[in-house]
């Protein structure tokens, strides 16, 4: 209506969209940009928050109320900060693009006056036009608003799609293994985790024949975890390769590569669920009764089980809250035995038991290593003397091979690392 009203002020008019786009692009960027900082400020508060729900025992224990509140302090500031500037930028849009208009509706009032003092422009055809102009400016503020809601949303999907974007784990090999004997090869194995210095591991070579029982120790920061994990590829080995009996696993499916092998971690997982569904979990959770009895029965953890509420159905709470840290342990030993995998890897596995459940899993271990092909990772050196070799580790590297005796005798890293651990424990003992 305005172009036929009067195709040369509509031009006039026009002439303000490029400095109205100007500026919307420029407060875009900057809603960007904070709905992204008060997104990331909102999970670093929720993260501070179960934090400090988690480990309100040690807060307590060691008064560290006053520092926790300066730090979620310091975070509900930043959240504060950012959204005000976030406000800011999307408040300032409207007067800014009315501003604009206001400057371009002068110079038409302007231009129309003289064409209306020559007579080319009518009272009624003038007022028509203003009309027309004005009912255009309210359409124009909801446009201008549109974009806070927009960036917000925007902002939020570039999180979401991030994740969803997310490499997911490679499986793209086909090979099975239809029974797996146990029989492991590592040949110049290098690894280094992304972003780090150093590599984690530097030419690591050794053979484990089906049915031994190999122990890797070292320092913390060796790479004996790092190595553990390599074999059921949770991380892609750099270069060097691993053979499960005589197969590459990375011609293998991680479905039967994984199916032959059986963890325990030093981190202890476990799920808010009954015991039962905790040792019988995965593709063991139709187990028998009495294999799932017997797997706890070997990993000493029937004796505790039969005296919570309800037995095997006795739920432990979010990452077994209430058991102790020797029960979960046991409850994942008990887990990894129920499998029955021919390969299982011990990492730190008893490090939070007492001496006399120790004992008798390592009674349980000794039975169970002639039909398993063992590798047990241990700070605890006194853990792994029945080991069949043992593998020393430092600065990721292999340091020193042999059997407990014969590293003893070679007084070398292992001999140190030995006695430092029987001085540690016999201190702790007293």
């Amino acid at each position: 209506w305005m172009t036929y009203m009067d195709w040369r002020l509509t031009c006039i008019a026009l002439l303000s969209a490029p400095f109205i786009i100007l500026i919307v692009s420029v407060i875009r960027r900057r809603l960007r940009r904070m709905s992204v900082k008060v997104q990331d400020t909102m999970a670093d508060i929720n993260h501070a928050l179960s934090e400090v729900i988690a480990g309100h025992r040690i807060v307590k224990i060691f008064g560290g109320q006053e520092q926790e509140r300066e730090r979620f302090g310091a975070i509900i500031s930043a959240n504060l900060r950012f959204t005000m500037k976030f406000v800011y930028a999307s408040v300032a849009s409207g007067p800014a693009v009315q501003f604009i208009a206001a400057v371009a509706l002068a110079i038409i009032v302007y231009v129309a006056a003289s064409r209306a003092l020559s007579e080319q422009l009518t009272v009624g055809e003038f007022g028509s036009f203003f009309a027309a102009m004005a009912m255009m400016m309210d359409p124009l503020k909801r446009l201008v608003r549109i974009n806070e809601h927009l960036q917000k949303g925007l902002a939020a999907s570039e999180s979401i799609f991030g994740l969803l974007d997310a490499p997911a784990e490679t499986d793209n090999a086909t090979g099975t293994l239809p029974v797996v004997q146990g029989e492991i090869e590592i040949r110049h194995l290098d690894f280094r985790y992304q972003d780090a210095a150093a590599s984690a591991l530097t030419d690591i070579s050794l053979h484990i024949a089906p049915g031994e029982t190999i122990a890797v120790v070292g320092a913390s920061g060796a790479g004996k975890t790092t190595l553990a994990a390599l074999l059921p590829r949770f991380y892609q080995c750099e270069t060097g390769r691993i053979f499960i009996d005589g197969h590459d696993i990375h011609d293998l499916s991680l479905a039967s590569l994984r199916a032959g092998i059986a963890l325990v971690s030093q981190e202890i997982i476990l799920f808010d669920d009954s015991v039962r569904n905790n040792i019988a979990y995965g593709a063991q959770r139709h187990a028998s009764e009495e294999r799932i009895n017997a797997a706890a029965g070997a990993a000493h953890a029937l004796e505790f089980i039969r005296t919570l509420p309800a037995g095997m159905d006795t739920r432990i709470g979010e990452r077994g809250a209430r058991l102790s840290g020797g029960q979960r342990q046991r409850i994942a030993l008990a887990r990894a035995l129920l499998k029955e995998a021919p390969v299982i890897i011990l990492d730190e596995a008893t490090s939070a038991l007492d001496a006399e459940s120790e004992r008798h899993i390592q009674s349980a271990l000794e039975l169970l290593r002639h039909k398993r092909t063992c590798i047990i990772i241990a700070h605890r050196l006194s853990t792994i003397k029945a080991a069949d070799r043992v593998y020393v580790l430092a600065g990721g590297r292999i340091v020193e091979t042999g059997t407990h005796a014969d590293l003893l005798a070679r007084n070398g890293v292992y001999a140190r690392l030995y006695h430092s651990g029987q001085v540690l424990e016999q201190n702790n003992d007293r």
